[in-house]
């Protein structure tokens, strides 16, 4: 199975919100309870963001809850970093918990936030896990060689480059590694980002990336899929030399963002087929299919 967007995107758009948004887009994804959950993006009037749950049977028709789960003012002692919105949710079940990375966006700067919850109603908001400008975090799904793990994307010196760095507790992190930068003259020569969390495979860490290019005054989103070792995750053993998904269609290059598709939430079947859930132009929750021994046949 190669890869192949969903007939019918997108699968959520603002009208299947029951409450006034401008957007609903950049969920993170889970099997919860017999369920394809996504914590998704919606950009409300004000123009700030919050999180809302949608939930399917099929993973293909989601059904959207009738308010928030979590908005910017729900952060406490913290909320003066996420005054601004909370933005691109990754999720990861670990330690008999889910625990969600996420952008808190404010005066700061961006950077990113840490929450924990065992059932999607009640989160546990644990802190900033990062110092800002920085975006696109994910944690590992298991403890490598006795630590945590997350790679993030820091961003204060314009490099745009993917590092990755250990923790004891979640809170406190070091260790850092240099993944990748950049890579030059191609589709991802700007700025390179990961976009789902990882997952492990016999032959690594495979996971999705996103890369930008600019392209006259604007820039082209596109993702593509990268593989690293188990053991030394900040090695990367491949990845795909083309874009496995690109702005093509109408949905993907108008928007509030054109020429734009973003992921950071996918889901792993237990045959091995993957459901991708991407954004389109920063407006709406799209779906494609494919699997994970033709994403591992990518990461040359």
């Amino acid at each position: 199975m190669e890869i192949e967007k969903y007939l019918h995107n997108p699968v959520l758009t603002s009208e299947d919100v029951p409450f006034r948004v401008n957007s609903i887009f950049n969920a993170g994804a889970i099997k919860y309870n017999n369920e394809y959950l996504l914590l998704c993006r919606v950009e409300l009037p004000v123009g700030r963001s919050s999180f809302v749950i949608a939930r399917s049977s099929d993973g293909r028709l989601f059904k959207v809850e009738g308010k928030p789960c979590l908005s910017p003012e729900n952060h406490g002692e913290f909320n003066s970093l996420t005054e601004w919105g909370i933005e691109d949710p990754r999720i990861v079940h670990i330690d008999e918990r889910y625990l969600i990375t996420y952008t808190g966006y404010s005066k700061y700067l961006p950077l990113v936030m840490l929450a924990e919850t065992h059932d999607f109603k009640q989160f546990n908001i644990l802190g900033p896990v990062t110092e800002p400008s920085n975006k696109d975090c994910t944690i590992f799904p298991e403890k490598i060689n006795g630590y945590y793990w997350k790679m993030d994307r820091p961003s204060v010196d314009k490099n745009n480059s993917i590092w990755l760095n250990k923790s004891n507790d979640l809170i406190h992190w070091g260790g850092f590694k240099f993944m990748i930068e950049p890579i030059q003259g191609t589709w991802a020569s700007d700025k390179i980002g990961g976009s789902t969390p990882p997952v492990r495979t016999d032959k690594g860490w495979l996971f999705l990336f996103h890369g930008v290019r600019g392209f006259g005054v604007s820039n082209i989103y596109k993702i593509g899929v990268m593989l690293t070792d188990i053991e030394k995750p900040w090695i990367v053993k491949g990845y795909s030399r083309e874009p496995l998904l690109a702005p093509d269609k109408l949905y993907e290059r108008v928007g509030d963002v054109h020429n734009v598709v973003f992921t950071n939430g996918w889901i792993i079947e237990e045959n091995g087929n993957v459901k991708i859930y991407y954004s389109g132009a920063d407006m709406n929750i799209c779906l494609a299919e494919t699997s994970v021994d033709y994403l591992l046949s990518l990461c040359k």
